[in-house]
């Protein structure tokens, strides 16, 4: 099934584009607009500028539904988590879309579904809801048709985050996900010990807006330590957030080249 969303050479090379609410603070961050009419019109720049570079770009539909077409037949995941989130105690809970569930997506033209997922898994009763949140979006992926790509995020003050994005792994690759998109544990025999986590659901390393030389590093630990790829989305368009065009063709432009950069590491390894 990853094979729907990776390059020919097997590996998936991910462009995330589908952010909402922390794309508006990054817009306002910079002094760049943060409309819906001029966000709009920057995932459709960005993806004109960076989709050729990726196996898959992640767009959600509330910005990005102008871009679908620009995607020149680069494979489409949508989002099915709203912004936001509940809190339960010191957990905090998925809601979901009310306008996009996996067969909407399908008929968007989508091959798969991402859901983020704040995860603790040392809060049990929090994790279970979450678990439950989980195989229900895993089923109804699959009556779709489309991939389940979930990415759980470990939040707060845990002792290891390793320990604790590797237990987060081997709890969801219960549920049966395609992909699992995973922040990085910390090293490369974590990566090791995260793919057995992961058993046999493929997994992928995320961005988390660190600086390019950084996610260079952990990608490189993460392919040599199991993962099939990554998706990476504000190292991917954060500088872009200029309001002078020619400026930010340049640097959409030097987006691009951390992406080759990027693409270059995962086809490298064998």
């Amino acid at each position: 099934m990853i094979d729907r969303i990776a390059s020919r050479r097997g590996v998936v090379c991910g462009l995330a584009l589908d952010h909402r609410d922390s794309l508006r603070v990054a817009a306002r961050r910079h002094g760049f607009p943060d409309d819906s009419t001029s966000l709009r019109a920057l995932k459709v720049e960005l993806v004109r500028g960076l989709a050729r570079l990726a196996s898959v770009v992640l767009l959600d539909v509330e910005l990005g539904l102008d871009a679908f077409t620009e995607l020149d037949g680069v494979p489409l995941v949508v989002p099915l988590e709203a912004q936001g989130y509940e809190s339960l105690g010191e957990g905090r809970i998925t809601t979901l879309l009310g306008d996009v569930d996996p067969a909407r997506a399908a008929a968007l033209g989508a091959v798969g579904c991402k859901l983020l997922l704040p995860y603790r898994p040392d809060l049990t009763d929090v994790a279970a809801i979450q678990d439950e949140m989980v195989a229900r979006v895993v089923a109804e992926c699959r009556a779709a048709g489309v991939l389940s790509i979930i990415e759980p995020i470990v939040y707060g003050e845990v002792p290891e985050l390793g320990a604790a994005v590797g237990e987060t792994a081997r709890r969801l690759s219960r549920l049966g996900p395609d992909v699992l998109k995973l922040q990085y544990p910390g090293s490369l025999r974590l990566c090791e010990v995260l793919t057995r986590a992961c058993g046999a659901v493929p997994w992928v390393l995320l961005g988390g807006g660190t600086d390019e030389d950084t996610f260079l590093s952990q990608l490189r630990d993460a392919m040599h330590g199991g993962a099939r790829g990554y998706i990476v989305g504000r190292t991917a368009w954060d500088t872009a957030l200029v309001t002078d065009a020619e400026a930010r063709e340049r640097a959409i432009a030097g987006r691009a080249a951390f992406l080759a950069r990027c693409r270059a590491v995962v086809e490298a390894t064998p």
